[in-house]
């Protein structure tokens, strides 16, 4: 998530052009908000020895577990004319095109049209307990939980589209060890969301996925896409956001 930080500063000073990735995790990792704390509501010490870091990210929202997941970003300077200069309307447009990618997939998503409960966000510390404006859902079940910030002259957002669940483990991050409470979040979730691969009986491979939606953002957006390795100023700048963003425990 430094590279995505870091991307999206490049883009800020017009360094960078507008930027697509999709990128994977090595191990489980917690990313939390960055308005977000380390309070009560994070067991960090369950964290520490199940190998599990714990990363500031550069957006709001609150907990998501990444773990067998494809992490999705985008970082553009907010005048290109394919976004819109709001918040609401380029999450809407991203997610038109994420509803694209799905479609090459066979997979029957859709825009989530409400606002979500403020109320309900606060009491549940989860990404995935809530769903937005503008995210992706499932038969009412939130599949892609999607983070944005906007700066001066850029925005950056990225989401979590999970290929796996994994539910109980992110409780026990999350604080809730007592059974009963642990039972009583995974339902919450279960109820919530859900992830690729239980969706039509078919799984889903990382590629596959991440093929899907570049097809989706080059369908709705008109354009061609360009592989890229970091510029040097993108490289240098990650390598000192990443001792900012790990927590260490």
């Amino acid at each position: 998530m430094a590279v995505d930080e870091a991307i999206a500063e490049a883009s800020e000073k017009g360094i960078s052009p507008p930027t697509l990735r999709f990128y994977g995790w090595k191990s489980p990792t917690l990313s939390i908000g960055y308005s977000q704390r380390l309070n009560n509501k994070i067991d960090t010490e369950y964290c520490r020895k199940n190998k599990i870091d714990i990363v500031l990210r550069p957006t709001g929202g609150r907990a998501v577990l990444h773990d067998k997941e494809v992490t999705y970003s985008i970082a553009s300077p907010k005048n290109n004319p394919h976004f819109p200069d709001n918040i609401s309307g380029t999450y809407r447009v991203i997610g038109e095109a994420l509803l694209k990618g799905l479609s090459f997939l066979n997979i029957e998503a859709k825009l989530n049209s409400t606002v979500s409960s403020q109320q309900s966000a606060v009491r549940n510390p989860s990404c995935f307990a809530t769903t937005s404006q503008y995210e992706i859902t499932v038969d009412g079940k939130k599949l892609i939980g999607s983070a944005q910030r906007r700066f001066k002259n850029s925005f950056l957002q990225h989401g979590s589209i999970p290929l796996e669940n994994h539910h109980k483990k992110l409780a026990h991050c999350l604080g809730f060890q007592e059974e009963y409470k642990s039972k009583k979040f995974v339902k919450l979730i279960k109820e919530k969301s859900i992830s690729l691969n239980e969706l039509n009986g078919k799984v889903f491979s990382f590629d596959e996925l991440a093929d899907a939606l570049v097809r989706g953002f080059k369908d709705v957006f008109k354009i061609q896409f360009k592989i890229c390795p970091l510029s040097e100023y993108e490289f240098e700048l990650t390598k000192k956001l990443c001792k900012s963003e790990i927590i260490s425990l």
